[in-house]
């Protein structure tokens, strides 16, 4: 799988090293349909999308099997609502790449072969969401003529990515008690294996799996420090600018106010004088004409 960027590899390498075992895509399938039973491992061709594709898109597992189905599944920590649109622009380039591949083309005098798509996510974070969702329902209300649906995982159950959802709910609760990420993933494979989420993998590869989440909780914990510094920065800096701004504004505003009385006192003393129009006395002053006889009529 092509190289991708250290925020994605590392929030999801735990489940792309999963699924890099054809065993465990093979039982992925299975418990998706178990009533292909005459399936076997090696019926299954992975085509996960790499970050070599145009605008680095790519998806965590995407897989053929006997030329009839595609299965399109990623994993999400944070629910996001641009799911079907991004299923889409997979489903769209695995299809360019499947006719490239079975000498194919869209332009041909006969209708090309396609394996039909399946798409799934597993959602691992805690908030509410769908059984199932929808392109045209999410963008158009329903009332668009394209559409994908996508089947969302999101239980903690015995299947692979129930295991799945439970092995990362666990981290993230421990990551609230443990401030060294080794002892953290050593705790979460502890929980794990005692409530039955992933323990074979977990048992076969346990050193790995330590290493990958401790560069994980080190990653978040680095990110929520810097997020503080930064947030605290802000706060200082919106302080010192504006006890500055103020201490701008408010000599700006003294001067002006401090040179308007003063013409305001010298026009009064002159219109008591009488010895110039008001409007000469507003040229001299630079007051306005209004402002001179507003002094006027305030002098009686």
């Amino acid at each position: 799988m092509a190289q991708q960027t250290t925020d994605r590899q590392s929030k999801n390498n735990v489940f792309v090293d999963m699924f890099s075992d054809m065993t465990n895509v093979y039982r992925l399938y299975r418990e998706l349909h178990p009533e292909d039973t005459d399936v076997k491992i090696e019926d299954i061709t992975v085509e996960t999308l790499g970050a070599v594709i145009v605008n680095t898109l790519y998806n965590d597992l995407s897989f053929l099997v006997k030329d009839k189905l595609i299965t399109l599944v990623e994993a999400q920590s944070t629910w996001c609502p641009n799911i079907p649109l991004r299923m889409m622009f997979y489903l769209a380039e695995t299809y360019r790449r499947y006719l490239d591949e079975t000498v194919q083309s869209v332009h041909s005098h006969s209708k090309v072969k396609l394996p039909r798509p399946e798409l799934h996510v597993i959602y691992t974070g805690t908030t509410s969401v769908p059984e199932e969702i929808s392109f045209n329902e999410t963008y158009f209300g329903g009332q668009s003529p394209v559409d994908v649906r996508v089947k969302v995982f999101h239980s903690v159950d015995a299947s692979l990515c129930g295991q799945y959802v439970g092995f990362c709910r666990v981290f993230d609760e421990q990551r609230a008690h443990f401030k060294d990420g080794i002892e953290c993933a050593k705790e979460t494979i502890r929980i794990c294996k005692e409530r039955g989420y992933l323990t074979e993998y977990l048992s076969k590869r346990e050193t790995e799996v330590i290493n990958m989440m401790s560069v994980i909780f080190d990653e978040n914990y680095q990110r929520e420090q810097y997020d503080k510094s930064r947030f605290m920065e802000g706060k200082i800096e919106g302080k010192i600018e504006g006890k500055i701004e103020g201490k701008i504004e408010g000599k700006i505003e003294g001067k002006i106010e401090g040179k308007i009385e003063g013409k305001a006192e010298t026009a009064v003393n002159l219109l008591r004088l009488g010895l110039l129009s008001k409007e000469n006395i507003a040229k001299v002053t630079g007051l306005p004409l209004e402002k001179i006889n507003e002094l006027a009529t305030s002098m009686g």
